[in-house]
């Protein structure tokens, strides 16, 4: 089962819009629990949290992935910030990768030239940082640093026209 860990900025439609894409694969089983982290104190985003089911964490600049990783129910977990919506056949390729690459992590990378291109060069350069976009075992990014360099997944994920 996989956790989403989603870090939220004070933009509650953003929020909405991540909320909503990960609808079917809950649905589907593929994702089992999701943590929303806020680092601004957010009422609204506090709200939302509660309203879908997800799990509400408030934390501090630098230790929010660590916060809301560590509430995290399942043994994979995907970081993806508010706003950022995998594509649409993204499941598939996600339970693959787990299926074949078990220990190894993976990053969905965002659509767009500068961006596909940056992480693009963390990944060519052996990267192993924690940042959105990341599928990985908890364990592994609790520890504050990925054990390999993450794959490449074939799915992409944009930012919402919020």
């Amino acid at each position: 089962m996989i956790t989403a860990v989603i870090r939220a900025s004070r933009d509650v439609e953003a929020l909405a819009a991540t909320l909503s894409v990960l609808i079917p694969a809950v649905a589907g089983g593929v994702v089992g629990h999701a943590v929303v982290i806020d680092e601004a104190d957010d009422a609204a985003v506090a709200r939302l949290a509660d309203e879908t089911g997800a799990s509400y964490v408030r934390a501090k600049n630098g230790e929010a992935w660590s916060r809301g990783v560590a509430e995290a129910r399942g043994d994979w977990v995907i970081l993806l910030e508010a706003g950022e919506m995998p594509d649409q056949q993204w499941t598939p390729n996600v339970e693959r990768h787990l299926m074949t690459a078990a220990a190894t992590p993976a990053l969905m990378p965002l659509r767009g030239v500068a961006a596909a291109l940056c992480e693009w060069g963390a990944i060519s350069l052996r990267s192993r940082a924690v940042r959105a976009g990341l599928l990985a075992p908890k364990a592994q990014i609790l520890s504050g640093r990925l054990a390999r360099a993450p794959r490449r997944l074939a799915v992409r994920r944009r930012r919402a026209p919020v």
